[in-house]
């Protein structure tokens, strides 16, 4: 027996919700079997929290996907062991199932939630709404796959005297036809929820296909076509999964990809849109390195630029610097 704790910050959530998202989960998945609320009994302990009790085969990440789909926003659910059947171990934040990890690649994603805080001052702020300045952040992976390139993560135009971006550990693989030129855009994507050691294999040459078990600590996408198309992961910012990087994947090819907390921040004026091919560095930016620590602080000056402290989980990136190898890793796996 295993205990699945939905919970829902900033709404309500009662059992009919918990059913609909793990049916939701289970389209999304094509595993109707294992996503089937059916095989759960349920228990409400307050408006904000629902127990589910039953098989453990449920993964968290597609769960949490599904409830934003379904409107649900800002539900997380816990994990609890098999064999805690006590009411007190099911209120226990538990480790969140979200598939083997290899420690030898230096992505232990232990956490479910990763953030950076920004702290500017009112200057600063005043200068970068008055200049029309957006804020771009980038993601980087690992992958043995050549020829690919990061994307605009995520753009945004709300910040303050403290900024603060969160993303949460939870996966999609996708495919699409567009190309991967240069400030081109990626659109199109067929995307489906995965996790790390699963594996997306494309049926057909418009880039559908099934989410399959994969190689442990990585996600892989595989042809089975002979039309090449492109792919990539995306990741969640914000309650919403977005491209972070994109490569060639050639008929009968496979690519393994492997997202690691590494995340590139850049003020810009200029105008481009998520899912845009990035090989430059718009403007001054910073990488920052949260393999070991899930949360960190910099700040930022219009003119001095960016801070934190000068430790080793952090660099300074100049404008026009090829990020290209910062944020797309070789790694032969």
């Amino acid at each position: 027996m295993a205990l699945y704790l939905f919970e829902r910050t900033g709404g309500t959530l009662n059992t009919a919700n918990v059913k609909n998202i793990i049916t939701q989960a289970g389209k999304n998945r094509q595993q109707p079997a294992i996503y089937n609320p059916a095989l759960y009994t349920y228990e409400e302990k307050s408006t904000k929290k629902v127990q589910a009790s039953g098989p453990g085969d449920m993964a968290t990440s597609p769960l949490e996907h599904a409830a934003t789909q379904l409107g649900f926003k800002n539900t997380s659910v816990l994990f609890v062991a098999e064999g805690a059947d006590d009411d007190n171990d099911a209120d226990m934040p538990a480790a969140r199932s979200i598939g083997s990890i290899t420690p030898s690649i230096g992505n232990l994603l232990g956490a479910t939630q990763y953030g950076v805080s920004i702290k500017m001052d009112q200057a600063t702020v005043e200068a970068l709404s008055n200049g029309d300045y957006s804020l771009y952040g980038f993601k980087a992976v690992q992958s043995s796959a050549g020829g690919g390139r990061p994307l605009v993560w995520f753009k945004s135009t709300e910040f303050g005297l403290d900024t603060g971006v969160s993303w949460e550990v939870q996966y999609e693989a996708y495919t699409s036809r567009s190309a991967i030129i240069p400030n081109g855009q990626i659109k199109g994507l067929s995307s489906y929820p995965i996790d790390l050691g699963q594996m997306l294999e494309v049926e057909t040459p418009q880039g559908t296909g099934v989410v399959v078990d994969g190689t442990a600590g990585m996600i892989s996408i595989e042809n089975r076509t002979a039309t090449q198309v492109t792919c990539g992961i995306s990741e969640v910012v914000d309650g919403t999964p977005q491209p972070l990087c994109a490569f060639p994947l050639y008929g009968n090819g496979l690519d393994a990809i492997v997202p690691i907390q590494k995340v590139m921040f850049t003020f810009s004026t200029r105008p481009v849109n998520t899912g845009t091919v990035i090989e430059q560095a718009y403007s001054q930016s910073i990488l920052i390195d949260l393999t070991a620590k899930t949360n960190r602080e910099v700040s930022f000056d219009i003119n001095k630029g960016w801070a934190w402290g000068g430790y080793s989980w952090a660099q300074a990136i100049r404008p026009s610097t090829n990020v290209v190898p910062l944020l797309i890793e070789s790694n032969a796996f």
